[in-house]
């Protein structure tokens, strides 16, 4: 063991000399011959056959759950958007309805009322017409409410409604009114007394197939009822306005 110890390393030469030779580097062709050929189709598909993929290789390379989802969602065209609808109805519908709502209140205002034509009463105007007026005259079908617009007529002279404001809203209208006109016959129990008057009321229509079905009146009584006591009080100065 001495001996050992004491032998001196083999100088560099002898080192060099075991070392194993360096590798040539190989030539094109040969690095052709070592790269493995790529198989075809056929050995392909024996190779799977003799080596099926197992379930877990499968999981791995399977896409991710959520990435076909995804896929399908931005492929997939956006489904078409539901009408809008107001109620139920379509807004043209609505409109449609608004304007014959809104004309049909004009007629019954300005050529029935204003200008006593009763002949258009049956075309602006249900046959089961409804007229719930504040003074208690309430009038049912044509011949009733043509019955009232002559009495109101021949009672104030130059008698005239007119619209402040009108909301329409479906198949319903609500009127602002002002009524304008001369005492000139018996009217809420006052006979003739020259005197202009003037009250302010307020008007619901309501519309069915083209057709005002029903009238809710309320107009200021009390302020027509003073201007008539008044009138009758003071026949001097009636006459004088």
């Amino acid at each position: 063991a001495k001996q050992r110890q004491q032998q001196p390393p083999p100088p560099a030469k002898q080192r060099q000399q075991q070392l194993p030779p360096p590798r040539m580097a190989s030539s094109p062709q040969q690095q052709q011959q070592q790269q493995p050929r790529a198989a075809s189709p056929q050995q392909q598909q024996q190779r799977v056959a003799r080596h099926p993929q197992s379930p877990q290789a499968k999981r791995q390379h399977a896409p991710p759950q959520g990435a076909h989802q995804e896929r399908q969602v931005f492929e997939e065209k956006e489904p078409p958007k539901p009408a809008v609808t107001v109620n139920g109805i379509d807004p043209v519908v609505q409109m449609e309805r608004a304007a014959v709502c809104r004309e049909l209140v004009k007629q019954y205002v300005a050529d029935i009322w204003n200008r006593g034509d009763l002949e258009l009463i049956p075309k602006v105007c249900a046959r089961g017409l409804r007229f719930n007026g504040s003074a208690g005259m309430d009038r049912v079908g044509h011949d009733g409410f043509s019955r009232m617009v002559q009495t109101i007529r021949g009672s104030l002279e130059d008698y005239h409604c007119e619209i402040h404001s009108m909301v329409v809203e479906g198949n319903k209208a609500f009127c602002r009114m002002r009524f304008t006109g001369r005492h000139v016959g018996q009217l809420l129990g006052y006979e003739a007394t020259g005197k202009h008057v003037s009250w302010m009321g307020a008007s619901e229509f309501t519309v069915v197939d083209g057709l005002i079905v029903k009238v809710w009146e309320l107009g200021d009584m009390a302020s027509l009822e003073h201007q008539l006591r008044e009138a009758t009080d003071h026949p001097s100065e009636a006459e004088a306005l």
